[in-house]
């Protein structure tokens, strides 16, 4: 097929014209190609030796009608008027021209390619043509004569269907209803057919017919009139229609001009027309019409082909026949490919089949499959109860089993033993991490071919499907699905892994935001739902918990009260309704009734009041322990309905907006179609993130009043601005993700690190480095620094390392002793730092000060702790005697850190809950960064030795030496919750708020970078993680010594001249959950970008490794977001905080992903 448009005009010796044009894929009727169509047309006219013009469009089809994208010309005063007018001019040219037209249709002629055909004075087309008039759908009216000319050359009756909706007529339809003048079978026998047409036309043995002044397929003023009050009652009834004005203006259009005639018709037209091009409802629907092809762009996934197509896969499996299993079953034999369905026993099997063979007869009613392909599909149907050979070629499983992790992981692990080695196996989960099912199937998780299918129920139905691509996920199995996405009629959108990925993730506030409107602000359910209808949602939250049950919804929401636990605010309203047995339709009940004859909701205001009042009452002991105040009265009396509105939406919109962020979806118009295609969202609104950006106008309206609702709802945390909106707001950016910050040169003085790696961190006492020397740790680290500079051990002039606990000379010897393991010549020096939990960070930081001074070119700077090896506790340590007397600063210096903890809390009103919930946060944090496997790259594998009993289940058994790997934090713990947590009881106190669940845990680890001037790494073409460009250290009271932070971040900021949000990341250490809140607080720090990757009590807190660890870290997850700075910060124990800046900037490479 031929690129780029053509328009060639040939004449026969008839003296037939055959103007053929092309514009692949569908010969767009674009700007250039009308102008080009006009001029030939023209010369045609102009030529003696031309009787007759045939216009014919190649590439299979005549046209698929204008291009779309032109039509903002239609209405931008900017715009040519030459290009505005030339279609008309084409149109009234072969309409009425000296010479007559026919045209030759092979393929569709649709929107502006039909018009055209209708003002040719003869038509001739194949058995594969066919014609619609598409325009309502993107909010249009057919604009170049369709509305006047159709319903006279096919009558009102049979006209109204194409327009109104979008009826495409087959070719013998076609040509029974007079639109043809011929039926023919091929290419060859339409040319030779309509140029005959024509020359009949010209010699005068045919009529020639301008259809515009037609009137005899109109019929009678009654029949109009009957036939018009038949189709506004249709449309008054059409639930699909609401909010849209162009039907009702098609149909107004249509019966002016079959009243008062076709010119004046085709006026009204035009006028209507370019009202409604301009209208928000063509703007959003054309948005959607776009947002829709551009879902399967994949040129931001890296690794992707555009030489490599997809491939179809031969024959497929699914795992589950359920409702979804069997959906997705019908939507693959559909497509004429073979599938094996598994069921757990033969009752479930026959179940299946009897499911997906229904499905396959609705699609054959539907015209979606022949009942030859129909026996096919059947035919190509096999049910198994066993995971047998069966499976042994097939080249995709889907496994579409219930939403249960344990079950899933077991169907992987067994799919992994069993199918050939490059088959795709997929998992249909729609909320659960994919990295946590992909555990079970290791090797076929490292090559890349697990991935997510998320298809939207019902399966066989739904038009969209999520494709969830983990880390790990090749991009040729990314293609390879959306190829066959594509195959089925879905829509595919590739997204990122996270718990409920793009679209449930985007929406979990929504019914979150539905519980507290009515818990907390006093709504009624009803009136919520009302609202929500009338903005053209298909039913509103309520209905919609009442459809899917509560039970689903009760679970669903559990998964995001871990996942996202930071803005999530739940009542106890559903389980109360569950325990008193209403879960919505299935039971009769929720927060409507449902009568075994009707599924029609019915409102049951007193009971649901009564299960409103007493969650009300729940919810507002917990919104005082989380910090939330009470509402405004002055809002909650004065609640409008577009309140109502805003506050289902924007939250919604502001979790797009982190989903964008973080490179879950690709593009906000992905989400805009997601919404629509699997939320229901109304297409005429344009998709969530359009219709906000819409409404709005910008991103900084938008931010004002989402941040007003946070303000006024008492800081209900689902209204709190996402990082992502407010660094949009910031740079004035649309609803997409933000851009970049710019970075910049670095100076040839700046002190950089170009390389940095950790171990990962162990239990203290019960991990894989209990037995484990500290040379043992830091050593691997600092040859690992070597090896990937290429840096000879003789030109490290230095090695700074942090540490705690070793008594004495004891770390000393101990890092003298690891240098010289590791390689490091006898000439090189090497000391420890101890300032106690900032150990680390004040060896880098004393290290890039030495090199600024010039004291030295090259060093080796971090942080190691061995809590296993070392007495945490030191008994010999005495309180002065004067301090026995005075108290105050000097007695505080000696409080543990947990009795400081405890004074945080208590001093700054610090609940237990808001401690519990920042531990919750740094786990589920914590658990996918390492699940993803996204900072292994950072991570230095140790083998090592651990001493264990022989029999781990008798202790009493006698010890043995175990060899063992290391490579994953051990102390992070999946599916941490709060009423897990709340379980805990406080250490320090009776009565306090610091449990073992709350604080950071003590570890084993080491962690170091290896630095040097901008210069020195340039001259040795060495690349940069970052550039250390501040550093702080400051004092606290002793006895609330955890708020260092809050207090050493704004003088490394005031350092700098830099504000809070001007940060991308912060890694604030979190020693207690008390410390780490308050200061995040107080300071006002967006918790998107705090400690993203999870904090020291999910990972541990090694004392002396933890401020190089963080900056490990921070240094590589700048590189992997595109940030520009990034905050190291840290407590001190007696009465500090330390805080680092870093800086990425413009040639600094990438990190080890």
């Amino acid at each position: 097929m031929q690129s780029g448009w053509s328009v060639e005009l040939n004449v026969d010796n008839q003296g037939v014209a055959l103007i053929s044009f092309s514009n692949p894929p569908v010969n767009a009727l674009s700007n250039p190609l009308s102008q080009s169509l006009f001029e030939k047309l023209k010369q045609a006219y102009e030529r003696p030796d031309v009787k007759a013009i045939v216009l014919f469009g190649k590439n299979g089809v005549f046209s698929g009608g204008a291009d779309i994208t032109e039509f903002a010309a239609l209405y931008d005063p900017k715009a040519s008027p030459k290009d505005v007018e030339v279609k008309a001019h084409i149109f009234q040219m072969l309409e009425e021209g000296s010479k007559p037209t026919v045209a030759a249709i092979n393929g569709v002629a649709f929107g502006g390619g039909l018009e055209m055909i209708l003002c040719c004075q003869e038509r001739v087309g194949t058995k594969r043509a066919s014609f619609t008039l598409p325009e309502l759908r993107i909010g249009l009216i057919p604009g170049l004569g369709g509305t006047q000319r159709l319903p006279r050359v096919i009558g009102l009756e049979a006209a109204l269907p194409v327009m109104l909706q979008t009826k495409v007529l087959k070719g013998q339809e076609a040509n029974k209803l007079g639109l043809l003048a011929a039926l023919v079978d091929g290419e060859e026998e339409l040319l030779a057919t309509a140029k005959k047409v024509a020359l009949e036309i010209a010699q005068g043995l045919r009529e020639r017919k301008n259809h515009l002044k037609r009137t005899d397929k109109l019929g009678s003023p009654e029949q109009w009139n009957k036939i018009e009050q038949f189709a506004r009652s249709e449309l008054s009834k059409s639930k699909m229609i609401k909010g849209q004005p162009q039907y009702q203006e098609c149909l107004e259009t249509i019966m002016y001009g079959v009243r008062n005639g076709g010119e004046a018709g085709l006026q009204y037209e035009r006028r209507k027309f370019r009202e409604l091009v301009s209208s928000p409802t063509a703007k959003s629907l054309i948005h959607v019409f776009f947002a829709t092809r551009a879902t399967s762009k994949l040129d931001a996934i890296p690794g992707v082909s555009t030489e490599y197509k997809g491939k179809l896969p031969k024959k497929c499996a699914v795992v589950g026949g359920g409702l979804m299993g069997s959906g997705i079953a019908t939507s693959i034999l559909a497509c004429g490919i073979p599938v094996v369905v598994k069921e757990v026993d033969e009752q479930f099997a026959k179940a299946a089949r009897t499911r997906i063979e229904a499905n396959l007869e609705s699609f054959r009613k539907r015209s979606k499959l022949s009942q030859e392909a129909l026996n096919n599909a059947k035919r190509i149907l096999t049910v198994t109860t066993e995971f047998d050979d069966k499976f042994r070629d097939v080249d995709l499983v889907i496994e579409a089993a219930i939403e249960d992790v344990r079950l899933k992981q077991e169907i992987f692990a067994t799919l992994g033993k069993l199918v050939k080695p490059d088959c795709i196996l997929a998992t249909n989960t729609s909320s659960i991490d994919i990295d946590l099912i992909a555990t079970a199937c290791p090797k076929a998780t490292e090559e890349g071919r697990v991935v997510g299918a998320h298809f939207f129920s019902p399966a066989h139905i739904m038009q969209l499907l999520e494709i969830v691509r983990i880390n790990r996920t090749s991009a040729r199995v990314i293609q390879d699905l959306v190829t066959l996405g594509k195959k089925m009629g879905k829509t595919p959108i590739v997204v990122g892994n996270c718990v409920g990925f793009a679209v449930n993730r985007m929406y979990f506030p929504q019914s979150n935001v539905s519980d507290i409107l009515v818990t907390y602000l006093g709504l009624c359910p009803y009136r919520i739902d009302q609202v929500a209808e009338e903005f053209g949602l298909p039913m509103g939250p309520f209905k919609l918990r009442d459809l899917v049950g509560f039970d689903v919804s009760v679970a669903v929401g559990g998964v995001a009260e871990v996942a996202y636990a930071d803005r999530v605010f739940r009542s106890s309203l559903l389980k109360s309704m569950i325990e008193k047995g209403r879960k919505g339709q299935k039971s009769g009940a929720g927060f409507y009734r449902y009568s075994s004859q009707s599924r029609q909701p019915q409102k049951d205001e007193e009971s649901v009041k009564s299960f409103i009042e007493a969650a009300s009452k729940e919810v507002r002991q917990t919104a005082s322990k989380l910090d939330i105040r009470a509402p405004e009265q002055s809002f909650i009396q004065n609640i409008k309905d577009n309140d109502i509105i805003d506050m289902l939406i924007l939250p919604v919109v502001n979790e797009g907006m982190r989903v964008l962020e973080e490179g879950i979806s690709q593009r906000a118009s992905d989400l805009d179609i997601a919404s629509v295609l699997g939320m229901g969202f109304p297409a005429y609104k344009g998709g969530i993130m359009f219709w906000a950006q819409s409404q709005f106008g910008h991103s900084g309206a938008i931010l004002k009043r989402l941040d007003y609702l946070y303000r006024a709802t008492g800081n209900c945390p689902m209204f709190a601005p996402s990082f992502a909106l407010v660094r949009a707001a910031m740079l004035n950016a649309p609803l997409e993700r933000p851009p970049r910050p710019p970075r910049y040169m670095g100076g040839d003085d700046d002190v950089v690190i170009v390389s940095g790696f950790r171990t990962a961190v162990g239990k203290a006492y019960r991990g894989g480095f209990k037995d484990t020397p500290m040379e043992d740790l830091i050593r691997p680290i600092m040859q690992r620094l070597l090896e990937d500079t290429k840096i000879n051990p003789k030109d490290i002039q230095d090695v700074v390392m942090g540490m705690v606990l070793p008594r004495g000379d004891h770390g000393e010897v101990q890092l003298r002793s690891a240098n010289f393991l590791a390689g490091i010549p006898e000439s090189t020096p090497c000391k420890t730092v101890n300032r106690l939990c900032s150990s680390g960070l004040q060896a880098i930081a004393d290290a890039a000060a030495a090199i600024t001074r010039g004291d030295y070119d090259i060093a080796i700077a971090g942080g190691v702790e061995s809590m296993s090896t070392h007495a945490f506790h030191d008994n010999s340590l005495k309180k002065h005697p004067e301090v026995l007397r005075v108290g105050g600063n000097a007695a505080d210096c000696y409080l543990s850190m947990g009795e400081t903890s405890e004074n945080v809390a208590a001093r700054y009103g610090i609940s237990r809950e808001r401690q519990d919930r920042l531990a919750v946060v740094s786990h589920a944090r914590a658990a996918a960064a390492m699940l993803s496997g996204k900072q292994r790259g950072e991570i230095v594998p140790i083998k090592t030795k651990v001493k264990m009993p022989e029999n781990p289940k008798d202790k009493a058994s006698k010890m043995v030496e175990r060899e063992v790997v290391v490579d994953k934090d051990e102390g992070i713990r999946l599916g941490v919750t709060m009423s897990s947590l709340a379980k805990l009881k406080p250490v320090f106190r009776k009565e306090g708020s610091t449990t073992p669940g709350n604080a950071s845990q003590i570890s084993d680890g080491a962690a170091a970078v290896l630095l040097m001037k901008r210069s020195e790494a340039q001259k040795r073409g060495l690349g940069c993680l970052g550039t250390l460009r501040a550093f702080a250290v400051v004092g606290v009271e002793p006895s609330v010594m955890g708020i260092g932070p809050a207090v050493a971040i704004p003088a490394l900021l005031k350092k700098t001249g830099l504000a809070v949000n001007d940060i991308d990341l912060y890694e604030i250490n979190e020693a207690f959950g008390s410390q780490a809140e308050y200061s995040i607080a107080v300071l006002g720090i967006n918790r998107d970008i705090v400690n993203v990757n999870g904090g020291a009590i999910a990972i541990g807190h090694p004392l002396g490794m933890t401020g190089a660890r963080q900056t490990v870290s921070l240094l590589n997850e700048l590189h992997r977001r595109g940030g520009r700075y990034g905050v190291v910060s840290m407590c001190i124990g007696s009465g500090m905080g330390a805080a680092a800046l870093y800086e990425v900037t413009t040639f600094d490479r990438a990190s080890r992903m």
